[in-house]
């Protein structure tokens, strides 16, 4: 089965490949220049990375050592037609820093190499064992590393899922004629399939290779939350975080006052399942991850400790402010929900900067003396709705 999809990638070499990686309108959301700050709240940021892409593709490694200069980046692929094009791109804009490797992810380790970020973005989910190829990337993770992973979700795509199975029915491979059988049966599927609301907005049926790899795809397994939180039990890693934070929070999707009292009081991951199955269209699962024995401190943020008024709260990029009489009106640039703040909660909020503390935000905004059990309180709720809705990340003191 690996062969076949080593087949796919020959012939249909997947994503479309970038030709200039100048006029790229910027990063990935695993770039640490988004995500950083909340990779490693612990530290200061640094640019001397050891980066690996683990399934690059014709692209991702080479975004990652252009945007990246400093940083050494290695990307590793089982298509040798991808790997060219990175190698085009690596010669084009001078990429000293990037290494390629012809290579599966499930034989990293024996490059011999750690790393403090491995990205590995709709790769697993291609392998005859997903938890194998997670156990040799976290093999390859430094003690305070990151895997950032893209998982497709079981039930958002359950009707891409169905037109899949219907393509192997009929005998379909990865031909051009295969092809052109898939485009002239799209049209058949009738408006209210679950395929129709798979197909809403962007996607990959714009060129052929994204057509190939959406129905024709030779392996291609879906996994829900509970799936996600196994697989990395597996691999003796621990959630740090999803890109998406609200998409899983109870009380950012649970409308119903009773509903979400009830979700709220599950252990987080059945919580979380439990947001997924009521969602019932989450395509993609994207998290990132870190060692199991990683200092817990540098790993989730705790809204209930004692150091939390300390910690610094850090804007994320691409988020813009409207700010008006009483009014702070925040928007992401596409990960995050819209929060409207109003009156004291929008003062606070104003005073984000990276370099005030929690407390420091509250006392700037022109508090009065207060009880410190409401300061505490206010600044808990507060914080972690900025948190969730991906407003900014959370750091400590001494990461700033």
């Amino acid at each position: 089965m690996t062969d076949a999809v080593r087949e796919q990638y020959e012939r249909w070499v997947y994503p479309q490949p970038i030709e200039d990686l100048s006029k790229e309108a910027g990063r990935d959301f695993s770039d640490p220049t988004f995500l950083g700050r909340a990779y490693w709240p612990h530290r200061r940021p640094r640019e001397d990375l050891r980066i690996l892409v683990a399934g690059c593709g014709p692209n991702a490694a080479a975004r990652f050592a252009y945007f990246n200069r400093k940083a050494a980046v290695v990307g590793v692929d089982i298509s040798e037609a991808s790997l060219a094009h990175a190698r085009a791109l690596k010669a084009k804009h001078d990429l000293d820093n990037l290494t390629l490797h012809r290579c599966r992810v499930e034989d990293v380790p024996a490059l011999g190499q750690s790393f403090d970020l491995i990205e590995s973005s709709g790769v697993l989910h291609h392998l005859p064992d997903p938890a194998a190829g997670l156990k040799a990337l976290a093999a390859a993770l430094a003690p305070d590393g990151v895997v950032y992973l893209m998982l497709y979700g079981k039930y958002g795509r359950a009707g891409i899922y169905m037109a899949q199975e219907l393509f192997r029915i009929l005998g379909l491979g990865l031909s051009e004629e295969d092809l052109a059988a898939v485009k002239a049966a799209l049209p058949a599927f009738p408006h209210d399939h679950p395929l129709r609301r798979c197909l809403t907005g962007p996607n990959d049926l714009a060129f052929d290779s994204g057509i190939v790899d959406t129905f024709l795809h030779p392996m291609d397994r879906g996994f829900t939350v509970r799936d996600c939180y196994e697989l990395l039990d597996g691999a003796g890693l621990v959630l740090q975080g999803w890109l998406n934070r609200h998409a899983y929070d109870p009380a950012s999707r649970i409308a119903q006052p009773r509903l979400r009292e009830l979700i709220s009081r599950l252990p987080e991951r059945d919580a979380q399942h439990a947001i997924e199955l009521i969602d019932g269209k989450i395509a993609t699962h994207t998290f990132y991850a870190c060692r199991r024995d990683r200092d817990p401190r540098q790993v989730r943020i705790d809204f209930d400790g004692g150091g939390f008024m300390d910690m610094v709260p850090v804007p994320r990029p691409g988020w813009t402010r409207s700010a008006g009489p009483g009014l702070l009106l925040l928007q992401p640039g596409i990960v995050g929900m819209t929060l409207e703040l109003r009156e004291r909660r929008a003062a606070v909020a104003s005073r984000i900067d990276g370099r005030r503390t929690v407390r420091a935000c509250f006392l700037d905004a022109g508090s009065t003396l207060e009880a410190p059990q409401f300061v505490a309180s206010f600044c808990r709720e507060l914080f972690r709705q900025l948190w969730v809705a991906g407003a900014c990340d959370l750091v400590l003191p001494e990461a700033v």
